[in-house]
């Protein structure tokens, strides 16, 4: 008799932790972002420096100017923690003022298979590996000055974060080397992103 009632009380406790779970999904605090489509972008602000080369100096500046950045990004979530994209980044900064011919701008564009790993639910980090490409703009002509690898690294914190949302505050170093490795092109900036999920 004591089975007979206490047979279907068991069963109804494990049904109801079964549900439990299934509706926690993963780790404790972070958003259910799992198999969805991921993309977003930012804008920057920050410096370029090069390794002796010179070719970030302003010529008639008498000021060292500040560099612009640009990025988009594609991909998916892997997991509520993980999501691995395409990655699209430009880097621009003046290099020679003139009020006649207008100012001429060192352009670093690269583009890059790229990893986002969550370490806490509103923090992250990046890695991207990919290529990368330099050029020399300006009203009249573009030269390109060489093709290579570029390798960045990133991270952020979420100022506002929902499931298919995210504002945030985010620091990015990318670096691009050209000849053969010789020279390197290095561009730090902190920035504001936007991403949806």
């Amino acid at each position: 008799m004591l089975a007979l009632i206490c047979i279907p009380a068991i069963a109804s406790a494990q049904r109801y932790r079964g549900r439990s779970q299934v509706a926690v999904g993963g780790p404790r605090g972070f958003h259910q972002r799992a198999g969805h489509l991921t993309f977003g972008g930012s804008i920057g602000l920050g410096f370029m420096a090069d390794n002796g080369s010179s070719i970030t100096s302003c010529i008639n500046c008498d000021y060292k100017p500040y560099a612009g950045e640009i990025d988009l990004h594609i991909g998916g979530m892997l997991s509520n923690r993980f999501g691995l994209m395409l990655e699209l980044q430009g880097n621009f900064q003046t290099i020679e003022a003139s009020f006649r011919n207008g100012d001429t701008l060192l352009t670093q564009s690269a583009a890059m298979l790229a990893g986002q790993f969550w370490i806490i639910p509103q923090l992250w980090i990046k890695g991207g590996l990919g290529f990368a490409n330099l050029n020399i703009d300006n009203e009249f002509f573009t030269e390109e000055v060489g093709s290579g690898v570029a390798l960045m690294i990133a991270g952020g914190v979420e100022l506002f974060s929902a499931r298919n949302f995210a504002l945030e505050l985010q620091g990015r170093l990318i670096e691009g080397t050209y000849n053969s490795g010789d020279d390197h092109l290095t561009s730090g900036t902190i920035g504001i992103g936007l991403n949806w999920y």
